[in-house]
């Protein structure tokens, strides 16, 4: 489904708004109660099972909206790599270890703030579900409970991670409140786990749902990563195995989908793939019904659809270089571009705000197989380009290959217009045919302006199978049960012909390499290494913020504090 239900969704999000200040004031005496007939109220707005189907599709655009669709630095999705061992540097974040205290905004509005704002959502639904106004039927409740409870349990989930315990509320709140206290975090990631554990025993199947929505396997592996912080690996493992185990999922293993049988292209031979993993991130390969069985949930997006965000997210024009803006020296002194306009080949319009650090290009494949490893052939990490432009004197050489004269030494000794592609995150040949130039002597040539062409045009990924195994390696990590976690490992491993590794090798660090080389620019890796306790220390080594030591855990936000006059919130320890 790409499109929501537009116009009952904007009068159910409105509604939600609303709703604190519409249900404070009730008049028990029937006789005085009045029924709205010709316009929505919170009366007869939760009554029909569509009713409760449009009000649950506020949380994924809020969940879509807030996490993806922006290209704002100190929001997601640039936020959840900024700071962290996955990036060298961000045009527009400085010192983030001095802006990352409590009166900064983006403390507030990143995580905080949104993630309440679906936990709000997630609790009015349940209270309105129990009514007895309702035409639910039993079937139709628990449904709705469990994928409201889905969005709650995983907004826990995100907020333990990132803030430590977070105070739980468990219904809507009517009227102000000043009297927050917080949870500690095990007992936040409790409440995650027993919202998880309900709407993963009560969601439909994964062969029941379409491609917009979450399934009971969805709800599984978020389980197991609740489980995984409350150090119950047992659990972990078993939630994770449902999603493993099930008969209708799997690893994609053979090459399928949009582009397979994409002839090869000497100008940009990158742009044909070559195997599973560069299928799994081209255009209209990412959901279910294009025969991916690795996806367990996805994004949904669509160019020029009402409901479709603008067609795509915001990854290419943050961390794909400023290829067109690239120059090299001629024979007579002049400088020509490598190419003349912005390219769906060549990253897109992309911006290079936010660069990939060495750990991620170098070190990590070092650790895995450098030439084996098909993450790192040479189609999904673009290292080289060839010159596509008439006016070089060296009109189809590549730039490094063949060591052209130019204000370059090396593949990654520039900011902005270069460093190498990823080409999981650019549109590569996707781009709307509405944005091609008309003029296409250089074949693939788009406009220079934004929007649309500095958008990597597909679905996302918010969990996919492959992140499954390693969650329940790390699960059998935390069991002691070294050679359970090497074979889940080596699993993700195969299907990229990486070398398989030895129950020796496993440790917490080698999952996390595992998880960039597999899931870069996919998982929040902020959050990830926040609820292992690994920030501070992983981007000394290899990012470029030297946090200091308190900065394990992000501030509890100063607005927050400041407005619970009845009650002390209290703030992590070092801010």
């Amino acid at each position: 489904m790409k499109t929501y239900k537009v116009k009952q969704f904007a009068i159910y999000k409105l509604l939600l708004l609303l709703s604190p200040l519409l249900w404070v004031a009730c008049d028990n005496d029937e006789f005085l109660e009045e029924i709205p007939l010709d316009f929505y109220s919170p009366d007869n707005s939760y009554t029909s099972f569509d009713n409760f189907e449009a009000s649950l599709y506020e949380n994924y655009e809020v969940f879509r909206q807030s996490f993806y669709t922006t290209r704002d630095a100190f929001q997601s999705p640039r936020n959840t790599v900024n700071g962290t061992d996955m990036v060298q540097y961000d045009q527009n974040v400085g010192n983030l270890n001095n802006l990352l205290v409590p009166t900064s905004d983006f403390v507030y509005t990143s995580y905080w703030q949104p993630a309440y704002q679906i936990i709000y959502n997630a609790n009015v639904i349940l209270e309105r579900s129990e009514s007895e106004d309702t035409e639910l039927t039993a079937e139709e409740k628990l449904k709705i409970q469990a994928e409201a409870s889905f969005f709650r349990g995983y907004m826990y989930k995100l907020l333990a991670d990132i803030y430590g315990g977070v105070p739980i509320v468990l219904q809507p709140e009517t009227s102000p409140r000043r009297d927050f206290v917080r949870a500690t975090r095990m007992e936040t990631y409790q409440q995650a786990a027993e919202d998880l554990q309900f709407a993963a025993e009560n969601l439909p199947l994964i062969t029941e749902v379409d491609d917009s929505r979450i399934s009971n396997l969805t709800a599984y592996h978020a389980l197991a990563e609740a489980y995984l912080s409350l150090e119950q690996w047992d659990e972990a493992v078993t939630a994770a195995s449902m999603a493993i185990d099930d008969p209708n999922t799997s690893l994609m293993t053979e090459r399928f989908g949009s582009r397979v049988n994409d002839e090869f292209n000497p100008n940009f031979p990158w742009a044909s793939g070559g195997d599973p993993y560069w299928d799994l991130f081209r255009q209209g390969n990412q959901n279910r019904s294009s025969g991916n069985t690795e996806a367990l949930w996805v994004i949904q997006y669509a160019y020029n659809t009402p409901g479709g965000a603008d067609g795509g997210y915001r990854w290419e024009t943050a961390s794909c270089p400023r290829t067109w803006r690239l120059n090299h020296l001629n024979n007579d002194g002049s400088y020509s571009n490598i190419i003349p306009f912005p390219n769906t080949y060549y990253g897109g319009r992309g911006a290079g705000q936010t660069k990939p650090s060495h750990y991620v290009y170098e070190v990590v494949w070092n650790r895995s197989g450098y030439d084996e490893d098909l993450r790192n052939a040479d189609y999904n990490i673009i290292r080289d380009l060839k010159v596509n432009n008439p006016e070089s004197d060296y009109h189809g050489q590549w730039v490094f290959g063949d060591n052209l004269p130019g204000v370059i030494e090396s593949t990654t000794d520039t900011i902005r217009d270069w460093f190498p592609i990823l080409a999981k995150i650019a549109t590569m040949g996707d781009h709307p045919l509405d944005i091609w130039q008309d003029d296409q002597t250089i074949f693939g040539s788009i406009s220079t302006s934004g929007g649309p062409a500095n958008t990597t045009h597909r679905d996302i990924y918010q969990i996919r199978l492959a992140e499954t195994y390693l969650v329940r390696a790390e699960a059998y990590l935390g069991a002691g049960d070294l050679e359970s976690a090497a074979q889940d490992i080596n699993i993700v491993r195969m299907r990229s012909n990486a070398p398989s590794i030895d129950a020796g090798d496993v440790n917490i660090d080698y999952l996390l390499d595992e998880r960039a080389r597999e899931l870069a620019w996919e998982e929040n890796r902020l959050q990830t290494l926040l609820r292992l306790g690994k920030l501070v220390e992983r981007s000394r080594e290899y990012g470029w913020i030297d946090y200091y030591d308190h900065q394990k855990l992000w501030p509890i936000p100063q607005s927050e504090i400041d407005k619970n006059t009845e009650a002390v919130l209290e703030q992590n320890p070092g801010y």
